[in-house]
């Protein structure tokens, strides 16, 4: 789908085109700031990037070919960035990620995705309410863009929390194998936001080393912003990481923990069923006891094993072992 905001910085007049032939025609005047956005673009509009715009093949195949590397090129007169975005999931998973592509030019910019993300309708919706931010120049919208894709994975963080302290209650409660599976399931989601993150970081970190993404001051000024929310982040990440194995030695103490009571009941329960052996084996031997003649003998036998057992549990109580 191709969505196109022409805004001219002389009438201050935003319009909106569907015919990629006037958009050819409007990238020409340096008077206007475009933004053309490409949503699962057909074979038609994947041809206008390279017939149209005259991008380069490498980069036009790496804003359509999902899986691609976060990278940013510089073409002579327009640069190919190449980020992930967060994508909205209803399943387990918390985390699931797309690629966000982007050509650069002085008037222009070129978007490129394959999948639906909110903060491209976002920034489309602010445009057209404010349609003189676009004013500010490609620079400045590329940063909206750009800081909408980092604030996404904020509420993705959020999700990591509570499962966090989710499990953190089951463990002290219930620690079962679904436990241990749902915290390497979330190991490995923090990894895939770790690797994330620091590949959009290292990308950004190239893009304030160029010079044509530093043409101006305020240019600069946004994507330190940029990059101080991406560190940021990465903090964040790895605290939930040290969190998870914090998660993962707890719930290791605690079966160890479980285990120990179970053998100290156990123990005692075998320790208190002791003198009954030994009682039960003296009377048990081949040999004439004065007790086998007496009228109550078999009743103090159970007198004695009652007593005996009442005896080791006190005990034991009394050393606090049970």
């Amino acid at each position: 789908m191709l969505r196109v905001l022409v805004y001219d910085n002389q009438t201050s007049n935003l319009e909106e085109m569907t015919d990629p032939k006037q958009v050819l025609t409007a990238i020409s005047d340096t008077q206007k700031t475009i933004w053309v956005d490409l949503t699962k673009p057909s074979q038609e509009e994947a041809k206008l990037l390279e017939e149209g715009f005259h991008f380069h093949t490498i980069a036009v195949e790496s804003a359509l070919k999902e899986g691609e590397r976060p990278k940013f090129y510089s073409y002579g007169n327009y640069s190919f960035l190449l980020m992930e975005a967060t994508i909205a999931s209803n399943k387990g998973s918390v985390v699931k990620l797309s690629q966000f592509s982007a050509f650069i030019s002085k008037n222009y910019l070129v978007t490129v995705h394959q999948k639906d993300v909110n903060f491209i309708e976002d920034t489309i919706n602010t445009i057209k309410s404010e349609p003189e931010l676009l004013n500010r120049g490609v620079g400045f919208l590329l940063y909206n863009l750009l800081d909408g894709l980092i604030a996404n994975y904020f509420p993705i963080l959020d999700k990591i929390d509570n499962k966090l302290k989710t499990i953190e209650e089951r463990i002290f409660q219930r620690p079962n194998q679904q436990v241990l599976n749902e915290i390497f399931k979330l190991r490995q989601e923090i990894n895939q936001m770790r690797k994330s993150v620091s590949n959009n970081l290292d990308v950004l970190s190239l893009m304030m080393r160029h010079d044509s993404m530093q043409s101006s001051e305020e240019n600069r000024m946004y994507l330190m912003d940029l990059y101080d929310h991406l560190m940021h982040l990465l903090d964040m990440i790895d605290m939930y990481h040290d969190m998870v194995f914090t998660s993962m030695d707890a719930y290791l103490s605690s079966v160890s923990n479980n285990m120990n009571n179970i053998m100290k009941v156990l123990t005692a329960i075998t320790t208190i069923m002791m003198p009954l052996t030994v009682i039960t084996g003296i009377y048990g031997m081949n040999f004439d006891m004065p007790e086998f003649h007496w009228t109550y003998g078999y009743a103090w036998a159970l007198t004695l094993m009652a007593v005996s057992v009442i005896a080791m549990t006190l005990f034991l109580r009394s050393r606090k072992w049970l």
